[in-house]
């Protein structure tokens, strides 16, 4: 996919984990990422690990799945459903994340508030995640329509308009990582619910009419690190006897 990044909005970029350490918990990375390595002092002030890894445009990549989709045959409608009895397929796939907290209903699924910000790139090339003094996340990412800060992580917090206050302390811990983004111009914000559970639910399970029904929701914040897996554990469950 990285090798048609205007197309799938995947790229790969360089960049620093902050607090990872391949002399301890995260050695195990070092056969599975080619080209991992300890930062330098000069890279990151702490232990960290840096890497070449996957950096994904979501506004395009979607719009790429979508059409993979349709062009296998698929059909695309949009509509409310207030009952599985209302999907009218032999095998319906429930992936409404957030939405199962009401429609399986599955009250273990909550929504884990984050808000970014969104600036004018001031040069960076490379991305960083790390983690301030407070225990507060901050973290950035180069992509085409600017420098993508963060961030939060707010359990059971329904709000989906940005916060002004929570936007200033998101620039101010990435600024002390990179001091240029501290005069970027703000050109937008962004919020949103992450559909976390327990656990993420896979599971097959019979309709009263005798449809299956194939469970695979409760991501979080780990969607698309999963997707591809859990795609995948999704269709043989539906495929299965």
């Amino acid at each position: 996919m990285a090798m048609r990044p205007e197309a799938t909005g995947v790229r790969m970029v360089e960049g620093v984990l902050g607090g990872a350490d391949l002399d301890g918990a995260d050695a195990w990375l070092a056969g599975r990422v080619p080209g991992l390595r300890a930062a330098t002092a000069a890279e990151y002030a702490g232990t960290a690990i840096r890497a070449r890894l996957p950096l994904i445009d979501m506004s395009t990549h979607l719009r790429w799945l979508r059409e993979r989709f349709v062009k296998a045959g698929g059909l695309v409608e949009d509509r409310t459903v207030s009952s599985f009895a209302e999907a009218g397929a032999p095998v319906v796939v429930n992936c409404t994340g957030l939405a199962a907290r009401e429609l399986v209903p599955d009250p273990s699924v909550r929504p884990v508030r984050g808000q970014l910000v969104v600036v004018e790139n001031p040069g960076i090339d490379t991305w960083l995640v790390s983690t301030d003094a407070a225990g507060e996340p901050a973290y950035f990412f180069p992509q085409p329509d600017g420098l993508v800060l963060g961030g939060t992580a707010e359990e059971d917090v329904w709000y989906t308009e940005p916060d002004p206050a929570v936007a200033e302390a998101i620039v101010r811990r990435c600024a002390a990582l990179r001091p240029e983004i501290a005069g970027a111009r703000v050109p937008g914000h962004r919020v949103g619910l992450r559909p976390a559970r327990p656990g993420v639910r896979l599971e097959r399970e019979t309709l009263p009419d005798g449809r299956v029904l194939v469970h695979n929701y409760g991501h979080g914040g780990g969607g698309v690190t999963v997707a591809w897996g859990c795609a995948q554990e999704a269709a043989e469950l539906a495929a299965a006897p």
